[in-house]
């Protein structure tokens, strides 16, 4: 725990050091807009909205999974009931003298 709480720190105190050592003005055009801003909000802004088309993409793809894992989760509990009903139906069979 303490471990992780190191490196997110070290990591938070890198993009510190990158934010202050590029905070120098950049314009970014864009089809008709403009905008004026430091070099390290639009190295952020870029990286968020690529966070976020990349959540948008992989997301419609995790919850058909996790559909797909619920309803083969019910199929097996339905199998294991119908093998346990199989199993002691076996073992009354066997149970029951041979002349009958």
């Amino acid at each position: 725990m303490q471990l992780q709480l190191i490196v997110a720190l070290i990591i938070v105190f890198l993009i510190v050091m990158f934010a202050i050592q590029n905070a120098v003005a950049v314009s970014v055009v864009f089809l008709l807009w403009r905008i004026d801003a430091s070099l390290s909000s639009v190295i952020a802004a870029c990286f968020g909205l690529g966070t976020l088309i990349g959540a948008l993409i992989t997301v419609p793809t995790m919850l058909r999974e996790r559909i797909l894992i619920s309803r083969l989760r019910k199929q097996v509990e339905i199998l294991r009931a119908e093998n346990d009903s199989l199993n002691a139906l076996k073992k009354d069979e066997s149970a029951l003298p041979y002349g009958h």
